[in-house]
């Protein structure tokens, strides 16, 4: 059977697996028809109902640890009101693939799912088992998707590395070259429910025990306080990488200390860049807020929402003791609805040389940066098992496109997704054939 990448990702668009509440099923029973289409043995693994990830597997020598082609199946709900077009519609409109999950990740799935077939097609004698795996429950703490897989499953997911999501190749951050970037490390997210009691009553006679505006209060406080920059290594590397366009780093790579990279993006007002500002700092957002039901009644209780993303190297104990010191108020009752520290893989390895080098080789002029991933994938959990992870996708990204990641109208172009197959299919037989 021949296969086209820009007809079968329309199809993968068209299965609304939006989380919640998930039914990635369809997904998986997508994946398993071309599995068995092509004589693939494949896995599915249903912890709950509907919440299915698939595992197929090409045998090889057994000269390295497997290697894993990971995605995930599950995407963020879409609001067709919002949209241009219908997100779920797989539609191709002026040279695009149009849908939820166009890059947030099935077009990475089509990719590894191309670069699989190719090397079983050709028959190529493999170093090391090549597993594809598709998975469920990403988008809301993989309960019902990896850290399930690893929990239940573990020998069936040993690796020596994982290709994941992460960076793209973007064009148009810096004029007139490609930026190809890797994610070897991303933040760790600590979400966090704050609940405050307090006394009801008539809103015409104040009383000060309002918990509505003593958590307003408290929260502002943590909201305001000043958090010190700080360079991970993968930033450092990064800014390095980019002097090659940025001439004002000149000084930081003349010198190679932090303390100059620092000033540097201080008088250059860097901070200002909410992803910049993102990728020196551990970040508070307060998203949302809850009490009362009326307006003349002072509520009985309060709630609020934060979303805390930290740097790879902070500790979890110290920074909750830094929320706890900045709330300043011990009738505020923390819940926590995700919690993980930031976590990176080492750049230091011939696979992530062997990454990079093909990625330049394809886009022969443009800048290769690691990147910090701002935001949280599968990959956390595979690191916390000591596996090496790189997240990347080898695809030509307009920047300007990369807000439609978790927004509206998301979509690749059919050449991106064709150019980024190819480029895939080369990475994974590099990485993983004996005739290399």
């Amino acid at each position: 059977m021949n296969f086209d990448a820009a007809e079968l990702l329309s199809r993968y668009l068209r299965l609304d697996t939006s989380n919640p509440p998930g039914n990635e099923h369809l997904a998986a029973n997508f994946w398993a028809d071309i599995f068995s289409g092509e004589d693939i043995p494949y896995r599915l693994y249903e912890p709950s109902p509907g919440r299915v990830s698939i595992r197929a597997e090409l045998k090889g020598s057994g000269q390295g640890a497997p290697l894993i082609l990971l995605h995930h199946t599950d995407v963020i709900a879409a609001d067709r009101n919002e949209w241009s077009f219908d997100p779920f519609g797989g539609e191709i409109i002026d040279g695009y693939i149009c849908g939820r999950g166009a890059l947030d990740t099935k077009s990475l799935g089509i990719m590894q799912l191309l670069a699989f077939l190719d090397i079983r097609r050709r028959n190529l004698p493999l170093s090391r088992d090549l597993v594809f795996l598709a998975t469920a429950d990403e988008e809301s703490g993989a309960d019902n998707g990896v850290e399930y897989l690893l929990r239940e499953h573990p020998r069936e997911f040993d690796a020596s590395l994982v290709l994941n999501e992460g960076s793209y190749v973007v064009e148009g951050i810096v004029p007139d070259r490609l930026l190809a970037m890797i994610s070897p490390g991303e933040k760790g997210p600590c979400w966090m429910r704050l609940k405050r009691k307090g006394q009801p009553g008539h809103g015409s006679t104040p009383h000060g025990l309002n918990p509505l505006e003593r958590l307003s209060e408290a929260v502002n406080r943590l909201l305001d306080q000043s958090r010190e920059p700080r360079v991970t290594p993968i930033v450092a590397e990064y800014f390095r990488r980019m002097s090659q366009a940025w001439d004002f780093l000149m000084p930081y790579i003349e010198d190679g200390r932090e303390e100059t990279l620092l000033r540097i993006i201080v008088e250059n007002d860097l901070l200002s860049v909410p992803q910049v500002n993102a990728m020196l700092r551990n970040t508070i957002s307060l998203n949302s807020l809850h009490s009362g039901n009326k307006v003349n009644v002072i509520p009985s209780y309060a709630e609020a929402e934060i979303d805390t993303r930290l740097l790879p190297g902070q500790k979890m104990d110290e920074w909750i003791a830094f929320i706890k010191k900045q709330l300043a108020d011990d009738e505020i009752q923390i819940e926590f609805i995700m919690k993980g520290e930031g976590n990176a893989s080492t750049m230091d390895t011939a696979d992530y040389v062997t990454i990079e080098a093909a990625l330049l080789d394809h886009y022969p002029g443009a800048i290769s940066a690691p990147y910090l991933m701002l935001g949280t994938t599968d990959s956390r959990f595979f690191r916390e098992k000591g596996v090496i992870s790189y997240g990347f996708c080898p695809a030509v990204i307009p920047g300007e496109h990369l807000k439609s990641i978790h927004g509206t109208d998301e979509k690749i172009g059919i050449n991106s997704l064709l150019k980024g197959t190819d480029v895939y299919k080369d990475i994974v037989v590099r990485l993983c054939s004996d005739t290399k």
